[in-house]
C-alpha cells in the first residue's frame, strides 16, 4: 500500500490523531515486515497543552524533534524502561505530536510475539511501550522520516471499521484539567482483518 504523504502529519493535529485510527503501522526489521492496524492514539497539542512535552515553549535536546516539520517519529524513554512513539504533525515551529498508544498485530506476529516474551496475540501490542517493544523501536528510530523504508504509516488493506470512541487521555494526571480534554481516539472493537 501507499504510504501516507506529508500532507497528512501537516493537518490539525487532533485531526491526525482520529485519521490514524484504522491506519497501517509498518516497520521493517532487519529486513522483515511487522505491521498492525492503529487502534488507540492521543493528541498533544503543543506549547498550549500542559501534558505535552513542549509546553510553555520547553525546548531541548530531547523535544526538537518536535520543533521541525510533521512527518517524522519522535521517539521517548519513560520510567527508565520503556520508548513510546509519537508521530510529529504540523509545521516548523507548531511542535506537536500524536501518540501511538495501540496496533492490532497483522504481520510478523510471532516475531512480535518472541520480542514480548511470547505473550498473547491480543496483549502483544496493546500499550505504547508494549508496541515499540514488539516492533523494537528504540531512541534510534527519534527523527526518521515516516516517508522513509523502516517506519512508516499506510492504508489499510483490510476491511476496518471505523466506529472510534473518543476520551481524555489517560496517566496525565499531571496536567490538571488537560488531562480532561477529549484527546484520545479508540478503535472500536468490531475489527474485521485477514489475518
Amino acid at each position: 500500500m501507499k504510504k501516507l504523504p506529508l500532507s497528512f502529519y501537516l493537518q490539525p493535529t487532533k485531526t491526525v490523531a482520529k485519521k490514524l485510527i484504522g491506519k497501517t503501522l509498518v516497520r521493517i526489521d532487519n529486513g522483515i515486515r511487522l505491521a498492525g492496524v492503529i487502534s488507540e492514539t492521543e493528541a498533544y497539542l503543543g506549547v498550549g497543552d500542559p501534558a505535552c512535552h513542549t509546553f510553555n515553549g520547553r525546548r531541548t535536546a530531547h523535544t526538537e524533534v518536535m520543533w521541525g516539520p510533521g512527518g517524522v517519529a519522535y521517539v521517548y524513554f519513560i520510567y527508565g524502561m520503556h520508548f513510546c512513539l509519537n508521530v510529529v504533525t504540523r509545521k516548523s515551529g507548531q511542535p506537536e505530536a500524536v501518540l501511538i498508544r495501540g496496533i492490532i498485530p497483522t504481520e510478523g506476529i510471532e516475531i512480535m510475539q518472541k520480542a514480548r516474551g511470547g505473550i498473547t496475540r491480543s496483549q502483544v501490542s496493546n500499550g505504547p511501550a508494549k508496541l515499540c517493544q514488539a516492533l523494537n523501536i528504540s531512541r534510534q528510530e527519534n527523527g526518521i522520516s515516516l516517508l522513509g523504508e523502516s517506519l512508516w504509516i499506510e492504508e489499510t488493506v483490510n476491511s476496518v471499521s471505523k466506529r472510534i470512541d473518543i476520551t481524555p487521555r489517560i496517566g496525565i494526571d499531571y496536567a490538571g484539567t488537560a488531562a480532561k480534554w477529549p484527546l484520545r481516539f479508540v478503535l472500536k472493537t468490531s475489527v474485521a482483518l485477514n489475518t
